[in-house]
């Protein structure tokens, strides 16, 4: 079931609709503010929408990383798979 889910982040409020369990939103909440925190110089510099657009570049690019890395572990297990079963 769908809720709806307010917080601040600045002097902003932000609401959305999610089904996710409590815990993920607040353990993703948190971490949205520790990162908001963390820049604040350049939040006040640029704003938020700027805010946002960086963290969605940095989670595009940890997400191409893993992605290459989970590739190169899939390729190793099949290399081990291979070797066992010959």
């Amino acid at each position: 079931m769908k809720r709806t889910v307010n917080f601040e982040l600045g002097t902003k409020n932000y609401k959305f609709e999610t089904g996710d369990p409590q815990n993920q939103v607040d353990e993703i909440l948190n971490e949205i503010k520790m990162n908001f925190a963390s820049h604040s110089q350049e939040v006040e510099k640029y704003g938020n929408e700027h805010f946002f657009l960086m963290m969605l570049l940095n989670v595009l690019e940890e997400n191409l990383e893993l992605k290459k890395q989970l590739a190169a572990l899939t390729e190793k297990i099949e290399k081990q798979g291979k070797r066992i079963g010959s």
